[in-house]
């Protein structure tokens, strides 16, 4: 009966110790896979803003969304993972919000210019307020 209780302790230590393992290895597991959520945002963010760049020659990027995507960077090295998904998903926002509003403006651009070619009256207050589409 002596025994039988060193052999008991032992198989619950053993038990126990495989158990820290576990938990030691999802939370290891959930942080990798964190860090590589926060890489692929920062990447996607990195796409977004290279893109309004090119297709606007800068005029389509706010003055914040550089500055938001370094932040981003500066977090996934520093492994603030959260801070780094949620500022890259920020960057992609404005990077995507700045070249829609490009496109909006060329857009207008170009039905001010038509209405002026074809010396029609063109309503300045219509084309700034944004209902240039409609006259």
């Amino acid at each position: 009966m002596t025994k039988e209780k060193p052999f008991t302790k032992m198989v619950a230590l053993a038990f126990g110790g495989a158990l820290v393992l576990a938990g030691c290895a999802g939370q290891n597991g959930t942080k990798m896979g964190m860090a590589d959520k926060a890489e692929s945002a920062v990447a996607k963010a990195e796409k977004a803003v290279d893109k309004t760049r090119s297709q606007t020659s800068d005029w389509g990027l706010w003055k914040s969304t550089l500055k938001i995507l370094g932040n981003a960077k500066s977090n996934l090295k520093k492994g603030n993972y959260e801070d780094a998904v949620d500022a890259a998903k920020t960057a992609r926002f404005q990077a995507q919000k700045g070249l829609a509003q490009y496109r909006e403006e060329q857009d207008q651009w170009k039905l001010a210019k038509q209405q002026a070619e074809s010396n029609t009256d063109f309503d300045e207050s219509a084309w700034v307020s944004g209902d240039a589409a409609k006259m």
